[in-house]
């Protein structure tokens, strides 16, 4: 087989100048709670029984709740995010793919039951620059910085709803 067009294709891309970045993020919770209880509140309409800014658009479900392959669409500081859901296994894990002008997160939720009553969560973002500008921000994300705070203040406020069930105003 010839693959000299697409070796030739990488070769280039490995050369570019100014390569996109990456910033990963992984944070550790765990809930005094049930994988089964948890797990449904990870779904664009559950949120807004949970966090308190939280607005959506829903565009594709058949549930209306998070499901595989839903599609909902946020704003977030004036920007339009489209999310789809690209991963969904009950009680054990979901994957959200969100795609802005300029960055593309990927979210990894996992949870796991532990013999204590109490459920382990993993939560891994990937953002990934899609334009040159978006650098920066995305190599932030690796430092802790501000993105690191809001998805704390988020399991805080999830933590909260489980342990009172209300939302924390």
């Amino acid at each position: 087989m010839d693959t000299q067009h697409s070796d030739e294709r990488i070769e280039a891309w490995k050369r570019r100048e100014n390569p996109l970045e990456r910033g990963h993020l992984v944070l550790e919770r765990t809930f005094r709670t049930s994988a089964d209880e948890l797990f449904p509140l990870l779904c664009p309409t559950r949120e807004y029984d949970w966090i308190s800014s939280w607005r959506c658009d829903l565009l594709h479900s058949d549930s209306g709740y998070a499901e595989y392959n839903a599609i909902f669409r946020t704003c977030r500081l004036g920007t339009e995010e489209i999310w789809i859901c690209t991963h969904f296994e009950p009680n054990r894990s979901i994957h959200y793919t969100r795609v802005a002008p300029v960055v593309c997160t990927q979210l990894e939720i996992t949870l796991t039951d532990r013999a204590d009553g109490t459920v382990r969560t993993r939560w891994s973002l990937t953002a990934s620059a899609l334009v040159e500008g978006a650098n920066d921000a995305v190599c932030l994300l690796e430092s802790g910085s501000e993105r690191r705070m809001i998805l704390e203040h988020l399991l805080d406020e999830l933590d909260h709803y489980l342990e009172t069930g209300e939302m924390r105003l």
